[in-house]
């Protein structure tokens, strides 16, 4: 199995640097102690060679099996289980060098990995946590407000806040106990007892005010769930067991059925997750919402569309260039 786990770095660093003192090399995990590491020098981030071990031959974003690597650390925030790894991989098998071919299995393998349910249940779970709770008006809102859609901004939450809980669930045999922590945490943030305060002290106030929140920014209407999340609550669940059910996607387990929400937010989880996993950072507003056109022009889950807005994202260069100092593809190749 492939695994990223040795890299041979060669580095050459020239610096004029003020008072005589040089910054120094610094490793940073921003995905967790798990997950590959970037190398700062000072404040530059330094791009690595990786080389095939034994080998002077370079890994690229070409390779397949470094494709798909890299797909489930930017998007399950993990390394793969080697069946899983051995599957995908097998996706190009077919290919036989044909570059067509290639770069049609690359857009239909990168596209999944949002579609399946692991995603669904761990990176969309987080989104929707903060959707659920905040609505329109996030109090870690993306930063990059834009002059010509105003507010757009506060519908989204920041890559930051948003990287910080989604490192906390990630997919496994305990995944359900973690999505509940998750939602346990988060209701002790202060942003969020400041909106649903300590005076909604009953179930059926601080159901009522959730469901007030999801209807009046959302537009998706729960109140059929509403005698539901209140058991829910009463049995010992209380806030925490309410946001982790409206926000789970497990229709086997899940005795909510919030699935209008799940869909009403497909798309814009969708476009949310194209950033934050390719590009990892906040969007900018004007190409979010085109975006977000791109997708809501369609059928809720059209593959074709998301397959267009896939393969933008993955040839251009601000993808590419994270992983090496050239880039071989470009949107040429989604027309």
């Amino acid at each position: 199995m492939f695994k990223l786990t040795v890299f041979v770095v060669t580095i050459v660093l020239a610096a004029f640097v003020a008072l005589g003192q040089a910054p120094t090399l610094e490793i940073r995990t921003p995905d967790g102690p798990n997950l590959p590491a970037d190398l700062y020098y000072g404040n530059v981030k330094v791009k690595p060679l990786r080389l095939r071990p034994g080998t002077n031959t370079l890994i690229t974003i070409d390779d397949s099996d470094f494709f798909v690597n890299q797909h489930y650390v930017d998007f399950l925030n993990r390394f793969p289980d080697t069946s899983g790894f051995n599957y995908w991989v097998s996706q190009f098998a077919g290919c036989n060098g044909n570059q067509a071919c290639i770069n049609s299995k690359r857009i239909d393998v990168s596209n999944a990995f949002f579609f399946e349910l692991e995603f669904q249940q761990t990176g969309a779970y987080v989104y929707r946590l903060y959707r659920e709770s905040f609505g329109n008006n996030q109090p870690f809102p993306n930063p990059h407000p834009d002059a010509g859609h105003p507010g757009e901004e506060l519908k989204m939450p920041s890559y930051d806040a948003f990287k910080q809980d989604r490192q906390q669930v990630v997919g496994g045999a305990n995944l359900a106990q973690k999505q509940l922590d998750l939602a346990n945490a988060f209701i002790l943030k202060p942003q969020f007892q400041a909106k649903y305060p300590a005076s909604l002290a009953t179930a059926d106030q601080f159901v009522d005010a959730v469901l007030a929140t999801m209807q009046n920014d959302l537009g998706v209407n729960l109140s059929s769930e509403r005698n539901t999340l209140i058991a829910l609550y009463n049995s010992g669940g209380n806030r925490g067991a309410v946001m982790y059910r409206l926000a789970d996607d497990n229709a086997g387990s899940n005795p909510i059925n919030n699935r209008p929400f799940i869909d009403a937010e497909y798309n814009r989880a969708f476009v949310y997750t194209q950033y934050s996993g390719y590009l990892r950072r906040n969007s900018d507003i004007p190409g979010f919402l085109f975006w977000l056109g791109q997708v809501n022009g369609g059928a809720l889950r059209d593959v074709s569309k998301q397959h267009a807005m896939v393969c933008s994202f993955i040839t251009s260069q601000e993808y590419q260039l994270r992983f090496g100092s050239t880039a071989t593809h470009t949107n040429a190749e989604c027309q």
